[in-house]
C-alpha cells in the first residue's frame, strides 16, 4: 500500500511546475500592474488566500476519494452567519467557534455517509445539502444581515495584522500549519493511506480492507468542518452575517483543487499541490483585476485554465486499471 499510495501523490504534474507557475503569474502582475508587487498588496493576496486555502482543503479531501462537494459554499455562508448571529446574542467565541465547527462537521459526515451507503453521486447528494442548509440559515435569519464579527476575529484576519516577528496575518499562518499537518497525515499515517487507495479504485480498496464508507464519509466530514471554519474566519471580513460570502468559493475551491494538479478522477494529488494552487489562484484573481476585467470575464478566464488543465488528465493512464 506504501508503494501504491506513493505513486498516487506523485502523479499529476511536479511541485517545480506549479512554483514556476506562481513566479510567472507574479512576474507578469509586478511589470502590468502598479502595486501589485508592494508588500501591503502581497500580505493582502495572503489573507485572502487563506480563507480560500481551507475550503479547498476539505474540497481535496473530497477530491482524492473521488468525490466533489458541492455544499462548499453554503457551508462556508452558514459558518459566517453563525458565527455573528451566536456572537451577536451574547455566546462566548471558545462555544461560537466549537458549535459552528461541529455543524459543518456534521452536514459534512451526512453528505458522506449517504453517498458511500447508498452509492448516490456526491455532485447530487451536496447540491441537496447545501440547499438545505442554505434555506435553514435563511429561515433562521429571516434572510437579513444579523449579529457581528466578534472583535478579536477581525484583527485575527486583517492583513495589516503581524504575527509575531512574521509580516503576515495569524489566519494565514493557521492555513499553512493546518496545511502542513493535513499533507502529513495524508502522507505518513495509515489513515491517508486508506484515503489515496480508496479514491483510486474502489473493488481494490475493499480487498485491502479498507473501509470504503468510513473513508468517504471521514473526508466529506472534513470539508464540511473545513468550509465552516473557513465561513467563521471571514466574519472578520464582513463584519456581519451574510450568507452569500460562500458565493464565490463553488468555483473557486474546485478550481484550486484542479490548478495546483491533483485529478477530479480521485486518488492523485496531494495538500502541497493545493496550496500550491491557491497561491497561484489568488496571484492570478488578484491580476485579473489589476486589468480591471469584469467577474464575468474572469470567471471565463478561470474556466479556461480549468478545462485546460482536466484536458491533460485525457494522457495519462487511469491508476485504477493499473490496480
Amino acid at each position: 500500500m506504501r508503494a501504491l499510495t506513493a505513486r498516487m501523490r506523485g502523479s499529476m504534474g511536479s511541485g517545480p511546475a506549479q512554483l514556476l507557475t506562481i513566479v510567472a503569474i507574479f512576474l507578469i502582475g509586478r511589470s502590468t500592474v502598479v502595486g501589485y508587487s508592494d508588500m501591503t498588496s502581497i500580505r493582502a493576496m495572503c489573507v485572502l488566500a487563506a480563507f480560500l486555502g481551507i475550503a479547498a482543503m476539505g474540497q481535496t479531501l473530497v477530491v482524492l476519494v473521488g468525490g466533489i462537494d458541492l455544499s462548499v459554499p453554503a457551508l462556508i455562508g452558514a459558518g459566517n452567519v453563525m458565527t455573528a448571529k451566536l456572537t451577536g446574542e451574547g455566546m462566548s467565541s471558545p462555544t461560537v467557534i466549537v458549535v459552528v465547527l461541529v455543524a459543518g462537521f456534521a452536514v459534512g459526515v451526512l453528505n458522506g455517509y449517504i453517498t458511500s451507503r447508498w452509492q448516490v453521486p456526491a455532485l447530487i447528494v451536496t447540491l441537496a445539502t447545501g440547499s438545505v442548509v442554505g434555506g435553514a440559515i435563511l429561515l433562521w435569519t429571516n434572510a437579513a444581515l444579523s449579529g457581528s464579527a466578534p472583535s478579536w476575529l477581525t484583527g485575527f484576519t486583517s492583513s495589516a495584522t503581524a504575527t509575531g516577528p512574521l509580516p503576515f496575518a495569524p489566519v494565514v499562518i493557521v492555513w499553512l500549519v493546518l496545511a502542513a499537518a493535513a499533507e502529513f497525515v495524508l502522507r505518513r499515517t495509515r489513515a491517508g493511506r486508506k484515503l489515496y487507495v480508496r479514491g483510486v479504485n474502489r473493488e481494490a480498496a475493499r480487498l485491502m480492507l479498507v473501509s470504503d464508507r468510513s473513508v468517504t464519509t471521514m473526508a466529506f466530514g472534513c470539508s464540511g468542518l473545513l468550509a465552516a471554519l473557513s465561513g467563521l474566519l471571514l466574519t472578520g471580513f464582513t463584519g456581519s452575517g451574510l450568507f452569500d460570502v460562500g458565493a464565490p468559493y463553488l468555483f473557486s475551491a474546485i478550481a484550486a483543487v484542479v490548478v495546483g494538479g491533483n485529478s477530479l478522477l480521485g486518488g492523485r494529488g496531494s495538500m502541497l499541490r493545493c496550496v500550491l494552487g491557491v497561491i497561484a489562484l489568488t496571484e492570478l484573481t488578484t491580476l485579473l483585476v489589476g486589468f480591471s476585467l469584469s467577474s464575468a470575464a474572469q470567471q471565463a478566464v478561470l474556466g479556461a485554465v480549468i478545462v485546460l488543465v482536466v484536458a491533460s488528465y485525457g494522457r495519462e493512464q487511469p491508476l485504477g486499471s493499473q490496480i
